[in-house]
């Protein structure tokens, strides 16, 4: 009888629960925001605070399993202010008030923060007071803080049609010079000047400056901002139905590829550094150097076209056959630009690179509009990323890093002293986030008060140095320093002071990738700290595998690989597998691509939002033990702690 009773009380406790968390729930207002993607209409759903996927379904009507496979979402976790596509039936079509024909589209466009995004520079920009910006998107508050890789609601502006039918007009963009513009559009400087004499200074044109153009001239209209406002009369327009453009091309298995490899190679200048030219009375003489020299600006791209070139022979050892197709971009755009005109004959199914940003983000564009996947190989940082379902970033970003490291550090909060080392102006860099993240999971979530062996402190170094520090640590405790920085002149004099700490307290430094590049750093400092590094790469050179394919390598080029050789040799294999298995529609298989043996990379690649493209966020965890051996594992990804996590609605019945 006892048991039954308290039996019973523990399901009226439990009952109670889950009615005071469904009636917390937030009730979800459906939007009016439609968009047409590939002749199907949709909501755009803005995630608000306390939200959830069962509810926001809920409230639409759908089946959230639809949502998840139209979203990319593996798990139900949103984010706040996350857009989502919701679809809506051909009944609630006919029932509104919207004309298919006409396919009408929203007043509104959605722009993705980046890193320097303020509310000045943005109301400049879009043509909007900061007012209005305010009022179309209420949970920025009074502050007018902005947070990176969050979504703003921005009023389209119209354009008034202009009076000269003769004239053409562009909307300049950062960054542009006349130079640009000229290039651009193939127009005479004489011809441009004349058409704008409104424009004070051509040598730096104020970026939104509308200028005019000849009426034929042919306007290649970046993408950008997840859409282009358009001008009436321009011959070209983007709309909604081309950013959220759904995948139309062959999905069949292929037997044949079509790479394009865009790199700055310099070859015109590596070759003329390597003629000898002497004249013999009045005859020109030209005698090849030996040994031959190389630009030193092509060296890196060099190694990384020969880690190419080693994967497409293993994989037509495989029975694909690869057409390899190499562009030499000499990180200019007017080259990339007339590469491009030239292409399409070519077929190509997937293009690699071009590795600086200048250059790629032309080439994203091109592989936007014709549905070719594209893969930035060496950029952690890309503009493109959340506005171009095509792009793949193969270099995990910073935030992710951070995501991650919060993840392995959060995931067990017993016997830890934690403690965040950092240097003046440390939350302007892109590391903070970290410790914002951090933060928000101890004290605002109320996990700190939990454990009693959880401690967490932050000091300023240059103010208080290593006695401050001493004060901080435990000798009971494993301390867990992390310093949320990438600067070496910083991270340097930091690890110098903490190995004299080492001696007397356990220790265990949490750091970065790119210490692992720092040529003047001493590598017994990171020993000695037990350091611990998630990293996107390393290379196990004990390894049989690695072994084999340095030796390969040495024979193949007589030089040594780099760091690009094994990079681009992953990329190159995994891809290429990709397409031979799945066709150019991969993108829906990623989770199943996970066998195939790779040097360098651990690749778990994930797509960023609705609408953008996909990185790996795939990391090695890399662990400089005190035994002064290096341990390698691959770490996988996991939900970020503090996001919500809906329970299904079938769980809470039972």
């Amino acid at each position: 009888m006892r048991y039954f009773i308290q039996k019973f009380i523990i399901l009226l406790l439990l009952s109670g629960s889950i009615f005071d968390a469904q009636s917390q729930t937030i009730e979800v207002v459906r939007s009016n925001e439609k968009v047409v993607v590939a002749g199907k209409f949709y909501y755009l759903h803005i995630v608000r605070e306390k939200q959830t996927m069962f509810s926001i379904c809920k409230a639409y009507g759908v089946d959230i399993k639809e949502v998840m496979r139209i979203n990319r979402k593996k798990t139900h976790s949103i984010d706040l202010n996350e857009i989502l596509r919701i679809p809506f039936e051909q009944s609630a079509i006919v029932n509104s008030s919207v004309n298919i024909q006409e396919k009408e589209a929203s007043d509104y466009f959605y722009h993705v923060i980046q890193k320097g995004n303020t509310l000045y520079s943005l109301s400049k920009k879009f043509n909007q007071s900061i007012d209005n910006i305010k009022v179309n998107n209420p949970e920025i508050g009074e502050n007018g803080k902005l947070t990176v890789g969050t979504v703003l609601k921005i009023q389209k502006q119209t354009y008034p049609q202009q009076e000269d039918k003769k004239k053409n007009t562009y909307k300049v963009k950062a960054n542009d010079s006349e130079a640009d513009i000229l290039d651009k559009f193939n127009i005479k400087r004489k011809t441009f000047r004349k058409l704008n004499p409104h424009v004070k200074s051509f040598r730096n044109i104020t970026a939104g400056t509308i200028v005019n153009l000849p009426k034929n001239v042919k306007q290649i209209i970046p993408v950008e901002e997840l859409t282009e406002e358009t001008i009436e009369n321009l011959e070209q327009k983007t709309d909604y139905n081309q950013i959220f453009k759904d995948y139309s091309r062959d999905t069949t298995v292929q037997s044949k590829i079509n790479i394009a490899l865009f790199l700055p190679l310099y070859a015109a200048l590596n070759d003329s550094l390597n003629w000898e030219i002497t004249y013999q009375d009045t005859l020109k003489v030209m005698t090849r150097k030996q040994p031959e020299t190389v630009y030193p600006k092509s060296r890196d791209f060099i190694r990384l076209y020969q880690g190419v070139l080693l994967a497409v022979e293993d994989l037509k050892k495989q029975g694909l056959e690869i057409n390899l197709h190499v562009f030499d971009t000499e990180k200019k755009q007017s080259t990339v630009r007339k590469t491009l005109e030239k292409l399409a004959p070519l077929k190509i199914d997937i293009i690699l690179g071009p590795v600086y940003s200048n250059t790629f983000e032309i080439v994203a564009e091109y592989a936007q509009a014709h549905q070719i996947p594209i893969v930035s190989p060496l950029s952690s940082k890309n503009d493109q990323l959340h506005n171009n379902p095509f792009v793949f970033q193969i270099n995990t970003s910073v935030q992710s890093l951070c995501d991650n490291i919060f993840n392995h550090l959060m995931s067990d909060k017993e016997n830890k002293n934690i403690v965040i080392v950092h240097s003046k102006n440390y939350k302007e860099l892109e590391e903070y986030k970290l410790v914002s993240d951090i933060e928000q999971q101890l004290f605002e979530n109320g996990t700190y008060w939990q454990y009693s062996n959880l401690n967490y402190s932050k000091i300023s170094f240059e103010d208080y140095g290593n006695l401050g520090l001493e004060y901080l640590l435990s000798k009971t405790l494993e301390n867990i320093i992390v310093i949320p920085s990438s600067n070496p002149a910083v991270v340097e004099s930091f690890l110098t002071n903490l190995k004299i700490l080492s001696k007397e307290y356990p220790i265990q430094l949490i750091g970065f990738p790119s210490w692992q590049r720092y040529s003047s750093m001493d590598p017994s400092n990171l020993f000695e700290l037990n350091t611990l590094i998630l990293s996107p790469y390393f290379i196990d050179y004990e390894s049989e595998k690695v072994g084999h394919f340095v030796d390969r390598f040495r024979y193949e080029f007589n030089c040594e690989p780099n760091d690009y050789t094994f990079r681009a040799y992953d990329l190159t294999l995994y891809f290429s597998t990709a397409i031979k298995r799945y066709g150019t529609r991969f993108f829906d298989h990623l989770s199943e691509i996970r066998d195939i043996d790779l040097l360098q990379s651990n690749y778990a690649i994930e797509s960023v939002n609705a609408w953008g493209g996909f990185e790996n966020r795939g990391l090695k965890m890399i662990n400089y033990s005190t035994d002064f051996i290096i341990k390698s594992q691959n770490f996988k990804p996991t939900i970020k702690m503090h996001q919500v996590i809906d329970i299904p609605k079938e769980i809470i019945n039972q």
